[in-house]
């Protein structure tokens, strides 16, 4: 007796498929219309972004005459025995470069942030609309612009409770001839829900935050360090609730002066959890801080100490030194990315603290982790 593919249960079938690459999956679309229709279902996509996977690499790259996005697939590794100046070859076939499609040129377009296979794409400037894409599945809705005040910054997250993303905008509540500096004049936090052309009012926003922007999302909240003025190093603003909250960082850092914040300190995510990265003004170390336990400042500890002599040597020849470095995701179990300014990425072992420079990589003005996935922007518009 001969059995059909089609006589597997739903489920079963979904299970298997959201285990096959993305390429794959993307393939099994045009197959016929029942696994189209598989694919395409709220529930597959929700399955696909639970199984694990090495996140990808998002770049902005600009030339002379264009904007374009990179996605880089896969990274490869080097020896571990290898010098550190051996380089790490990103093979041409991983970079796949696309533009947004969206109602406007792609000269300028910024990226904002990424969540669940969602990208947030702006226009630098306070009346411009917010484009939510996604590459994989080629869907995105256009976020309606406002007039009301002076744009500082803005956020993108989820809410896992309720499965509805939105937009965070962080303004002066007029327009003013003199911008005043943010701690002059009381920030309004303003929210958008996917599927709505409304925007919110979700009362003040802190004053003392190191950037307006991006910020880092996590467990259904955005996260900054704050500069001065708070209880605690961080603050953060939950999707859910919307309201923004202190959050706490390690208690060792609580008293550092704003401006030391400022220059030595970035969030990230590495390893599933919140990470600060920390580079001391009189040592030449990167410190990365993990927190083990979401909100618990107890669980905030030293994971690595990052020798920075090794990192610029790598970049001897040019004269690279800033502050501004950043573990961006791991590779596997003993490497992870770390980013720093001019399109330098570099691969950090854990087990031999050895440093490669990534190479095969257009020059890039932006890098953010990336997860492909299924997730329909029309659905979510929706409610589904």
């Amino acid at each position: 007796m001969e059995t059909s593919i089609f006589s597997i249960p739903n489920t079963i079938l979904m299970e298997i498929l959201s285990k096959l690459p993305i390429s794959t999956i993307c393939n099994c679309k045009c197959v016929c219309s029942y696994f189209r229709s598989l694919i395409s279902d709220p529930q597959f996509a929700q399955l696909h972004l639970s199984t694990p996977s090495q996140p990808s690499l998002m770049l902005r790259s600009d030339d002379s005459r264009e904007s374009s996005l990179y996605l880089v697939e896969s990274i490869d590794t080097c020896d571990a025995e290898s010098d550190i100046d051996d380089n790490i070859c990103t093979p041409s076939n991983t970079l796949l470069k696309f533009y947004p499609e969206c109602d406007g040129p792609a000269e300028g377009l910024e990226v904002l942030s990424s969540c669940n296979g969602l990208i947030c794409f702006y226009w630098p400037g306070t009346y411009n609309p917010y484009v939510i894409c996604n590459p994989v599945i080629n869907e995105y809705v256009i976020v309606p612009q406002t007039e009301k005040g002076c744009l500082i910054g803005a956020g993108f997250g989820f809410c896992p409770g309720t499965n509805r993303y939105k937009v965070l905008r962080i303004l002066y509540p007029i327009v003013l001839y003199y911008l005043p500096a943010p701690w002059e004049i009381n920030l309004e936090a303003e929210i958008n829900t996917l599927g709505t052309n409304l925007w919110r009012s979700v009362g003040d926003a802190p004053r003392y935050l190191r950037s307006y922007s991006g910020g880092c999302f996590l467990n259904g909240a955005l996260h900054w360090i704050v500069i001065e003025n708070c209880s605690e190093l961080m603050c953060c603003f939950n999707f859910g609730k919307e309201n923004f909250q202190p959050f706490p960082g390690p208690s060792q850092f609580r008293e550092l002066p704003g401006r030391v914040r400022v220059n030595a300190m970035i969030l990230g995510e590495l390893k599933g959890g919140l990470s600060l990265c920390h580079r001391p003004s009189d040592d030449d170390t990167l410190d990365i801080w993990v927190m083990k336990d979401y909100a618990v400042q107890e669980s905030w500890t030293k994971d690595f100490v990052i020798k920075i002599p090794l990192v610029e040597a790598i970049y001897h020849k040019h004269h690279y030194r800033n502050y501004h470095y950043q573990p961006l995701m791991g590779l596997n179990n003993e490497d992870f990315l770390v980013l720093g300014e001019s399109s330098l990425l570099l691969s950090w072992n854990i087990r031999d603290r050895s440093f490669r420079r990534v190479n095969g990589l257009p020059f890039f003005s932006r890098a953010i982790p990336y997860i492909q996935s299924f997730v329909s922007i029309k659905n979510v518009a929706s409610g589904r």
